[in-house]
Parts: C-alpha cells; structure tokens; sequence
C-alpha cells in the first residue's frame, strides 16, 4: 500500500470518525510517534499519523489488524468496520506476516498511564489482542463484524484469543486534580499576599511605635541627664565658687576683648542686643543677658552667632509673658530657674527653664526693683531705688529684712543715693554700686551702717574715683572688680586699699576692642575669664587671662 492509497482510505474513515475520535486515537499511541504528530488531532494530522506508521512499517497493505485493534480499543466501530471491508479484498494468499502487535507496539508507560487514570472521561475501555500470525492456518479462526452480518468471514491464527484487558482513559490536560492543585496553589498566593500585606501593615506600626518609643526614650534620658547635670553641678558649685572668685591682684587680662553676644549694632534682631545692662556667665560659658531695652533676657551659647530669647521677648507689658525694661538677671540652680528684676513693672519674677511655659510668675511685687544677688542659703537680696535700700528676703517673705540704707536718699555712711546693683559674699557681707554718691559701700551683716571700700571722692577719673558705677564682683580675698561707666574702664579694688587700678579700657570712648562705651556690667566665667557688658555698643566682651 502506497501513501496515495493510505488517504484515500483514511478519507472514507473521516465521514466515521469525530474529532474525539481523532484525539483518543493519537493518544493511543502516545509516545509512539513524533509529539508534533500526535498533538495535531486534525484530519491533516491523522494522515500524518498514518503516514508515519506506514514509513515505520508498522502497518501494511496486507494487514490492517493493526489499525482495527486501534480503532476497536477507543471504540471507534465504524472505522474498524471499514478497515475489515478493505482486509476482504485482500487474498488470504498474499496475506503477508502482521507486523508487531499492538502489545508490541504500545509502549509500556503507556499502559502503566492508563491503568493509573482516575477517570474515564470518554467511557472508554479497550482490549489489546495477542499477537496474530498471517502464515498460520488463516481458516481456523474468523473476525465476525457484530454490525454486519453479510461480511464473510476474514481468517485469523487458530491460537484462542484470549483479550488482555486494559482500562483505558483519557486524561484531559485540565482534569479535577490538575484544576484543583491549581486552584490550592492561587489560594496559596492569595494568603500569602494577604499575610505580606499583613505583616507589612503591622511591621510598619511597629516600627512607627518604635520610633515614638525611641525618641520618648531619648526624651527622657536628656532630662534624666539634666537632672545629673544639675545635681553635679550643685555639689560642685560650692568648690567652683571658691576656685573661680579667688583672683590674685597681680593677674592680668588681655587688653583687646573678643565679642560674644551682639556686636552688630542696636536692634532686636537675635544676632543683636539693645542697650544690656547685665548678665551672668554658667559653667560651660553661655551667657544670660538682660536684653534692657528690647524687653527680653537672651541666652548665648560659646560660639553661637546668634541669641535664643529665653525670657519674654513679647514686647514691653505687664502680662506674665512680658518684661518691661528687665535689668538684673540671676540663676537659680536649685529650680533650675531665672530670677528676673522687671524694672518698670516693679516685680521679680521668676521663669523656669527647659519648661513647657511661657511665662513666668511674680515672687515680690510692688518693689521698685533694680539690681539683685542671692547667698548660698537662697535669700534673695533686693536693691530698691525709690526708697534707697537693699532688703534681704526668704522664700515667701513679701515684705523682707533691711540690710542696706533705708535712711532715705544721702550720702551718708547709713544712707544710700539710687542704689543699684548688689552682690553677696560667703559671709552674707553686702555690696552695694551707689551710684548718685559714686562709690562702693560694704555692709555687714546686722550692720546699721556701711563702709566705703571704693570710690567715695566725688564723681571723678582719678584712681581714687568712680563715676556711675555699675555691676560688681568680689572675690574670695574681698577684691572688689566694678564696671566704671562713664569713665570707659574695669576696675580693680583690692581690700583696704585707698585707689584702684584699670584692669582694662581707659582707651577712650570708642568700639574698639580694647574700647567701651559706658561697660555696665562685669563678671567671670570659671576658668577666671572676664566678661563686660558693653552697653551703648550693644555687646557683650570677653578679656582671655594672659
């Protein structure tokens, strides 16, 4: 048989096979053929297929057993039917020996996957034959067609045909378990989407609650470290006074200061001051300024070029978050706070540092306040220019205890003339700037009269004389240091002596470093470093120790 005749009987087959059919018959076959074959169920395939067996010599013109095997095993009767009309032409005589039986054929995981199937899809169950031999007695045997019955007998081998029976069923690509592995696999994706989803959502609170935690953390830790700071300083305080106020009388200052607040002429800018009349210096060298006439006290960090308003900066008023021409300012360790003469409004008040508020609260009012010292056992020292006196007060005291003056405005040694800054030593002794009198008078304690340790021959620029005094520091061997306004100098006072000496200034009025314009106040830092309060060039200076 030739191909040519191979289609045409393949053509006849197709008015009897459905494209089922097609496809159980190239899955019948399985890896028999070229995959390219056998997944192209198509009557263009079929041929292929047949073709194909034809060239491997698995079938010939003489034995079609082959094929009606095939086409009995998924079913196909009709097909089988015509093959066995083509097999009667045939003489029994030229009947040549049948190829390798469909057993042969078949690979054998073909069977082992057919006997595995699950379901039968198509209801389909084949039976493959045994060998048959076409040289044997060919008239023992007859294939009878069941449908029918005017086909005559075509013999086959005498051997008992004995069916080897095989359940054949035809796995779809998408049967239940495929679909259903599929399906557990997207549900799979699903919650595992749904669990990333999760899991980020929470993992980014948490970390959102950690970084809340953190910074509560590092809140408390600052003020925990403050809160040491604090208490060290305190135990230190006392030894620090003692090292820092002892100044020999032979020490000397650099003549040219360095600015470390203001210098950038008048104004309320924050790199800028407004006529400061005072200030006091802490241990890491900030400096606390009373802003006079910008209403404000001022902090100023070593090296900052720039001030932060620590205290009012609301503009001149008598609300609580006002100053009205702050002049003297204190700290107090121990509350952490600022103790604040606001001069017009006549009060002292005190502003607590690093707190939420924004204002402060009144300890002493209805005084006409001006310069202000406390002593280690925290009495405030209150200097008072419209009754000319210094009162000593406790911590709730409104009405205190005079210690200074009190005997109306003179010149006398128990009077005083617009008093105005104070300082207090160790031994509770009082200083006091006298301003309109020009001179320094020392009050002890229980005193009813003061001594003059400085100044005290009329307004003058004489060593012997003072003009307008302003603030004054005394050390520990009762030297007394005093800013001398109007005469452009810092001077220094040993004890019992009769004259002072310039320590710096005396270069005339000017902006220079080595120059004032009426220095106002004056202090130490701890290393002995001297600071001045430069007020109508708006600065404050530092002279470094030579």
């Amino acid at each position: 048989m030739n191909a040519h005749r191979l289609r045409a009987i393949l053509l006849k087959l197709q008015d009897r096979l459905t494209d089922d059919d097609r496809k159980r018959l190239h899955f019948f076959f399985g890896n028999d053929v070229p995959r390219r074959i056998r997944d192209d169920p198509s009557l263009g395939g079929t041929l292929s297929l047949m073709e194909f067996l034809f060239d491997q010599d698995k079938i010939n013109e003489e034995d079609f057993t082959f094929l009606i095997n095939a086409f009995e095993a998924i079913q196909c009767v009709d097909a089988a039917k015509l093959l066995r009309e083509h097999m009667r032409q045939i003489k029994p005589s030229e009947i040549k020996p049948s190829m390798k039986s469909l057993v042969e054929i078949l690979p054998i995981t073909m069977k082992e996957l057919f006997d595995d199937q699950e379901d039968d899809k198509y209801g389909m169950e084949f039976l493959f034959l045994p060998e048959t031999n076409a040289n044997e007695d060919n008239n023992n045997t007859a294939i009878i067609d069941k449908d029918d019955k005017n086909i005559n007998s075509i013999t086959t081998p005498t051997d008992d045909q004995t069916r080897l029976p095989l359940q054949s069923k035809w796995k779809p690509v998408f049967n239940a378990t495929l679909i259903r592995w599929i399906c557990l696999f997207l549900i799979s994706m699903i919650l595992i989407i749904i669990f990333g989803v999760v899991s980020g959502t929470y993992l980014h609170r948490e970390l959102l609650n950690n970084d809340r935690l953190k910074e509560k953390i590092l809140a408390e830790r600052e003020k925990c470290n403050e809160t040491i700071q604090r208490l060290i300083n305190q135990l230190k305080s006392s030894e620090k006074v003692k090292n820092i106020s002892k100044i020999p009388v032979n020490t000397r200052w650099s003549s040219g200061g360095v600015t470390v607040a203001g210098g950038n002429g008048k104004g309320n800018a924050t790199n800028q001051l407004l006529w400061p009349s005072s200030f006091c210096v802490e241990d890491d060298q900030t400096v606390i300024i009373t802003d006079t006439y910008n209403h404000r006290i001022v902090q100023w960090k070593k090296g900052d070029t720039d001030g932060k308003v620590v205290a009012g900066g609301n503009g001149s008023g008598e609300r609580l978050n006002q100053l009205y021409y702050p002049t003297n300012v204190l700290i107090d360790k121990t509350t952490d706070s600022l103790i604040i003469c606001d001069w017009i409004n006549q009060r002292v008040v005190r502003w607590h540092r690093h707190s939420s508020t924004t204002q402060g609260e009144v300890i002493i009012g209805q005084i006409d306040c001006y310069g202000l010292a406390m002593n280690d056992q925290k009495y405030l020292y209150v200097s008072n220019t419209e009754k000319h006196e210094v009162r000593r007060y406790q911590s709730g005291d409104r009405n205190g205890t005079l210690v200074a003056g009190g005997n109306g405005k003179g010149a006398g040694l128990n009077q005083l003339d617009d008093p105005r800054y104070v300082f207090v030593d160790q031994k509770q002794n009082v200083y006091v700037s006298d301003k309109n009198n020009h001179r320094v008078m020392k009050w002890t304690k229980y005193a009813t009269e003061g001594i003059i340790i400085a100044g005290g021959k009329g307004r003058g620029s004489s060593s012997t004389q003072l003009h307008h005094p302003g603030t004054l520091f005394v050390d520990t061997l009762s030297t007394v240091y005093v800013a001398d306004s109007n005469n452009q100098r810092v001077m220094r006072w040993p004890q019992g002596a009769i004259q002072g000496s310039v320590i710096v200034g005396e270069n005339g009025e000017g902006a220079e470093a080595n120059q004032f314009s009426s220095p106002i106040g004056v202090s130490f830092d701890q290393y002995g470093n001297l600071y001045v309060a430069d007020e109508w060039n708006h600065r404050v200076q530092r002279f470094p120790l030579e």
